[in-house]
């Protein structure tokens, strides 16, 4: 897939028009989520959900000491086990 979308990202950038050249470093910029979308093919909708849940449960908790007691709260809200996966973008 990594191939597919660097040469299909490659032939907009041949192309030498700035609109095409603009979707080009546009698509490089988000190439780490699209290849986890590709990956793990989780819908939007849930995804949504679960922000909205957590949210939810920061303003109502009134703040957390950590990360990972946040994301056990947010488990025992959803009405599925539900696996959090942190990521660090690499800088």
């Amino acid at each position: 897939m990594l191939r597919y979308l660097q040469s299909w990202i490659d032939q907009l950038r041949w192309q030498r028009l700035e609109p095409f050249e603009n979707l080009g470093f546009m698509l490089l910029d988000h190439l780490d989520g699209i290849l986890n979308y590709c990956r793990t093919k989780v819908r939007f909708g849930v995804v949504e959900a679960i922000n909205g849940n957590i949210k939810t449960l920061y303003r109502r908790g009134r703040g957390y000491k950590n990360l990972g007691y946040l994301l056990l709260k947010a488990q025992r809200m959803a009405v599925t086990k539900t696996e959090f996966i942190v990521l660090k973008k690499a800088a």
